[in-house]
């Protein structure tokens, strides 16, 4: 019975949440794709004999935002970032998780698009590990971001991203001198969730 009270007021809410988040809405988003690793550290590779690198890794990202009024999105961000250096005398694993604090303001608005620009600041916590052993090397980061989100009905929106970061950290724990670029070009799709705060919309607790 509770179920289908909720799924009732789900239905009865829906046309209010048409469109991308508006004012005095909190959104979650969770986001996965590619992270292009550029520059490609070849200074790096040509020190390191057989040492190889593929610069297209796998990235993940959860977006926790507040609509503070019909231009800013606010954001806290987590991350988690994977790299590796194959070396015929020890690959170098690199994991990266980014804590970010960021903003995002509508460029282009329709009824069910919206293009958006942004960009933030905060930490990467890397750890570097080769031969068994780890280094944590953490860097500050700043990254610049152009994004699309889609209405899909609902409280959920369709959203496109194109993320640089920039960031750098010496990661290599038989190298702790040169530092590596641990950020790059991130290339991110994911879905999401809007919902109003009860304080601004009473009529929806």
């Amino acid at each position: 019975m509770r179920k289908r009270l909720v799924l009732v007021a789900l239905l009865i809410a829906a046309p209010s949440f048409a469109g991308p988040p508006e004012k005095g809405e909190g959104t979650i988003t969770l986001l996965g794709g590619l992270r292009i690793v550029f520059p490609r550290n070849a200074d790096y590779l040509s020190d390191q004999p057989g040492a190889t690198h593929q610069p297209v890794q796998g990235a993940g990202l959860a977006s926790f935002g507040y609509q503070f009024d019909e231009e800013l999105h606010f954001k806290i961000e987590l991350g988690y970032l994977y790299d590796q250096y194959k070396n015929p005398k020890g690959d170098l694993n690199v994991r990266s998780v980014p804590i970010l604090l960021g903003v995002d303001t509508v460029l282009l608005k329709t009824e069910r698009l919206s293009f958006y620009g942004g960009g933030g600041i905060g930490y990467l916590l890397n750890t570097g590990t080769r031969g068994g052993v780890d280094n944590e090397a953490n860097s500050t980061v700043f990254y610049a971001a152009l994004g699309l989100r889609v209405q899909l009905g609902g409280i959920a929106a369709l959203v496109l991203e194109d993320r640089y970061i920039l960031a750098s950290a010496a990661v290599d724990p038989q190298d702790p001198n040169r530092s590596l670029t641990v950020g790059g070009n991130l290339l991110l799709a994911g879905i999401m969730f809007h919902f109003f705060e009860p304080d601004d919309h009473p009529m929806h607790p």
